[in-house]
């Protein structure tokens, strides 16, 4: 993987990664409003699992937990690392919690109203959708205002077509 750049997170060095795909398709203007719930709708139709990460360095304030907490019945898994789409850590971990999309999960992802407000320490970060475990179609960096599609996990038109208001650029060798 090629790096973009190197950001310092809390008081560590974290790594925005290029996917080793060739290509992505970045999201140009964050989703909001209708673009960002278009965006759930659409992954709760395609039966999307959904991530959030749990950056150990940081002390996450009551929202974060409750939010856990209303993810809970929709738990699949989690995992120790130092990476996921779009990231590598240097000298920390994070907790990679992976949940199923359901109705109950798309109205407490929505009531953040945006793709970049997943944030801490009010949130956890970098909300991300997958086609199974292990094959994301969307990746976030939320404190970089970052996100892109993996146009060869999910059928970029039907995204389109699906999520009004989002606005897309291809991106070669990213």
């Amino acid at each position: 993987m090629g790096a973009l750049g190197d950001v310092r997170l809390g008081g560590g060095l974290a790594r925005t990664l290029a996917s080793p795909m060739a290509n992505l398709v970045t999201i140009v203007e964050e989703p909001t409003g209708e673009a960002y719930s278009g965006l759930l709708r659409f992954a709760l139709r395609t039966k999307s699992l959904f991530s959030l990460v749990w950056c150990e360095q940081f002390e996450f304030d009551r929202e974060a937990i409750s939010l856990a907490e209303a993810l809970r019945p929709d738990f699949v898994s989690e995992r120790r690392t130092d990476e996921w789409p779009g990231t590598q850590l240097f000298g920390h971990f994070a907790v990679v919690r992976m949940y199923r999309m359901s109705t109950a999960a798309l109205a407490t992802l929505a009531e953040v109203g945006r793709l970049y407000g997943w944030s801490a320490p009010e949130r956890p970060e970098d909300l991300a959708f997958y086609v199974g475990e292990n094959n994301p179609w969307l990746g976030s960096i939320a404190h970089e205002q970052d996100a892109f599609i993996y146009p060869d996990a999910i059928d970029i038109r039907e995204v389109c077509t699906n999520v009004p208001g989002l606005r897309l650029e291809h991106v070669a060798g990213r």
